[in-house]
């Protein structure tokens, strides 16, 4: 263990002791089989086998003698992506659903331990207190399910707020696609909430990476002192960035910036993430949530606009928004009263409140609301209806991935993660009223559009219009890169690519172009140059073969 001074460019690796353990595995067809896609159904992998490690050493085990024998590894979360970043390209699938409890370290002073159990499913954190910082945090195996993590650090009065809209999702895998969800709007992305990681490399050495101990030089660089006493030279590439708050397109990179920032979004490409830290806040008292209705499209934008001016004072959690035809799909189960008749667009919103003292917050609202739409809200405190209003925000995404599940096309769900500065937000929104009358394909638009990140899915019927539908997303995504956005805001990249003058190029080449590609793929290679580790993420395996 070597002891540096913080913000030197240079990390010294860690050798995970131990013995060597037997780690399950197994090489049974069926149940490789549930490891072979995941929700976005982008096409279907393979693998020899599925191994399940428990801890830090197994996971090493299974890196190091995967490099020395040059097999594919693709790390496994649960399975909720929606861009086939788990989907095997052959070899090996390490699975992460088995690291539920810490092993990395033994618990230190003013942290305490949590345990839970969950269908059978044992799970333990750490959770302490910053004393220099004022925070409070907690130490989280990479296989925990977010909702599990807040159910145990409820009973503390603590709350770890930028989770995705799917909270099965493990933590190791919101980290390692910068993941988020309606709340960013408030509270910020994964990124803003990590205060260290413990990442297995390729080679089988760990980085324990804290947040402002490691940070890149003046030329951009990092330097990696192996166990062996090998010395590698990390040169981040050279890339702009899109201005936007969301952003999980590819590496982070920026000037002079934190080492553990390159570990979270990476998908997976640079080491195997086995514990996380996370920043916590104090759990919200009471939080209302809110259905405004209009009849017209003109009226809810004005809303929003409004509503994110008014959001600091007001205590506005997230802003998300449903156009018509999301509209007509959540009519059909939940009716009037719940919708009114002639509710044509609906603004979905959360406020936070201290106490029920603060429900002058609440009056402010619909005084604000009034000024744009003569429809009732939709709003109550009782839990019966607060758990309808979580049922009916997610009944959308629900549909549609059931409607590609039934209708079996050829093609994975046809959808955008797109997110845009806020001065480009009005334009994008042209931008997806033209293409979608232009392609004449049914669709829904719905979202974050507190964050300026909406989600347009087409709904396509036959062959022809799955093609016109690729075209648009594809299309939509060039249109946002010239506004300075970013082609995927939450979901990661993956395996998404895009086809131009008949080649296969990763969907990242839309943002950073040949060059910046090549050059995250020469930083790939610094990490993993026998390209064993989640081959086909971000890049694929054709341009990894450039810089071999």
């Amino acid at each position: 263990m070597f002891l540096i001074e913080m913000g030197t460019n240079i990390i010294y690796a860690n050798k995970v002791l131990g013995e060597y353990e037997p780690i399950e595995r197994t090489n049974n067809k069926d149940i490789i089989e549930n490891y072979l896609t995941d929700e976005s159904s982008l096409f279907r992998g393979k693998a020899d086998e599925v191994m399940f490690p428990k801890n830090e050493l197994q996971i090493a085990q299974i890196l190091k003698e995967a490099n020395n024998k040059k097999v594919l590894v693709t790390i496994s979360g649960a399975g909720t992506g929606l861009t086939g970043a788990r989907i095997p390209l052959g070899g090996i699938v390490l699975s992460t659903e088995k690291l539920t409890r810490l092993t990395g370290r033994g618990l230190r002073e003013r942290e305490k331990l949590i345990e839970y159990t969950e269908m059978g499913k044992k799970y333990e954190i750490y959770v302490g207190k910053d004393s220099e910082k004022g925070e409070f945090y907690a130490v989280c195996p990479a296989g925990i399910p977010g909702e599990i993590l807040n159910n145990m650090i409820a009973g503390e009065g603590l709350y770890y707020p930028p989770l995705p809209t799917e909270l099965t999702a493990f933590i190791g895998g919101t980290v390692a696609t910068n993941a988020s969800g309606a709340r960013t709007f408030h509270y910020g992305t994964t990124r803003d909430y990590i205060r260290r990681l413990r990442v297995v490399l390729p080679n089988g050495d760990i980085l324990d990476v804290k947040r402002g101990q490691v940070k890149a030089d003046e030329k951009g660089t990092f330097q990696i002192i192996f166990t062996s006493g090998e010395e590698i030279t990390v040169e981040l590439p050279k890339i702009r960035m899109p201005n936007v708050k969301k952003n999980s397109a590819g590496y982070y990179v920026k000037p002079e910036m934190d080492l553990i920032d390159l570990f979270i979004g990476s998908e997976g490409t640079l080491g195997v993430i086995s514990e996380v830290e996370v920043r916590l806040v104090t759990k919200p008292a009471i939080v209302v949530p809110i259905f405004a209705h209009f009849e017209e499209e003109e009226k809810a934008l004005e809303f929003v606009k409004k509503l994110r001016e008014e959001s600091k004072e007001l205590n506005i959690l997230s802003i998300e928004y449903f156009d018509i035809n999301s509209v007509k799909i959540i009519k059909r189960k939940y009716s009037s009263p719940i919708i009114p008749d002639k509710s044509n667009y609906i603004v979905f919103f959360e406020q936070k409140l201290s106490s029920e003292k603060e429900m002058c917050f609440l009056e402010k609202v619909y005084g604000l609301l009034n000024e744009y739409s003569n429809l009732d809200a939709t709003a109550s405190l009782d839990p019966d209806w607060i758990k309808q209003s979580k049922e009916i925000r997610h009944y959308m995404p629900e549909q549609v991935t059931g409607f590609f599940r039934s209708h079996r096309l050829p093609k994975p769900k046809l959808s955008t993660d797109i997110a845009v500065p806020a001065e480009s937000f009005d334009k994008m929104m042209n931008h997806y009223h033209e293409v979608t009358e232009e392609v004449g394909v049914p669709y829904v638009l719905y979202g974050h559009i507190g964050d300026y990140h909406l989600h347009l899915n087409f709904l396509p019927t036959n062959e022809q219009q799955v093609k016109d539908s690729m075209e648009a997303c594809i299309r939509l995504c060039r249109e946002a890169v010239k506004l300075g956005g970013t082609v995927t805001a939450e979901h990661g990249v993956g395996k998404k690519t895009y086809t131009e003058n008949g080649k296969v190029k990763p969907l990242i080449e839309l943002m950073y172009g040949e060059k910046g590609v090549i050059e995250m793929a020469k930083m790939k290679h610094t990490f993993d140059p026998n390209h064993i580790l989640n081959i086909g993420n971000i890049l694929t395996a054709e341009i990894l073969e450039i810089v071999k």
